[in-house]
């Protein structure tokens, strides 16, 4: 079967990269099936260049392919959810939430319940730092592509980084134990989302810095 060369390969990167494909990821299985396409139409007996038979399949089919980017982003989303419900259901998430109600239990006992509160009024500012962390240092010192699951990560940390303003405002409305108890296993349970988030974006930047090196 007819290869094509690499230069033409990284022309039709370049392309899609140009046409605002931006993602990496979603671009490098576009390439694999514009490139399979290509090879075809040559290998039937289409004997004009590269360039002009890319022309020609473009013109057909830049429209679709532009439409298949935005189903693309919509897997990129359903992937990131099945990806957090998998770790979130691990035995492992239970113990680090265990040690994180412990944790903040020890803290309430040990200071006084302003402290505490200011205390736990930083935990969704450390769940969007580890993010931040993650994506522009990693990023920026690994020089990767951007990834469309990796960046759409952002979207539940932003969620879980508003959710926990309610049971703080609330917070300031009670000194009842058990009420406490309840706030205790909340703000244990965003810390431990926070958490489950950042290692899932600092593995899936592995897999993807392995699985595109070639176009990293």
């Amino acid at each position: 079967m007819m290869r094509l060369e690499k230069e033409d390969i990284q022309f039709i990167d370049t392309y899609l990269e140009n046409s605002d494909v931006v993602y990496a990821d979603i671009r490098m299985e576009m390439v694999d099936h514009v490139a399979s396409d290509i090879e075809n139409r040559m290998e039937a007996g289409d004997t004009r260049s590269f360039y002009e038979v890319f022309k020609t399949y473009m013109v057909e089919n830049k429209a679709q392919l532009l439409k298949d980017n935005k189903q693309f982003l919509k897997s990129a989303d359903k992937k990131i959810w099945k990806t957090f419900l998998k770790a979130f259901l691990s035995p492992l998430t239970l113990l680090l939430f265990l040690i994180s109600c412990i944790g903040f239990y020890v803290l309430y006992l040990n200071f006084n319940i302003e402290t505490f509160r200011l205390i736990i009024s930083y935990v969704p500012l450390i769940g969007l730092s580890g993010f931040l962390l993650t994506y522009v240092v990693y990023h920026k010192v690994n020089n990767l592509k951007r990834f469309s699951v990796v960046e759409r990560l952002a979207f539940p940390f932003l969620i879980f980084y508003q959710l926990p303003n309610l049971v703080f405002n609330f917070s300031h409305q009670t000194k009842d134990f058990k009420t406490i108890l309840w706030i205790i296993g909340f703000v244990s349970l965003i810390l431990t989302i926070k958490i489950l988030l950042v290692v899932i974006s600092i593995n899936l930047f592995k897999s993807y810095e392995k699985r595109f090196k070639n176009i990293a």
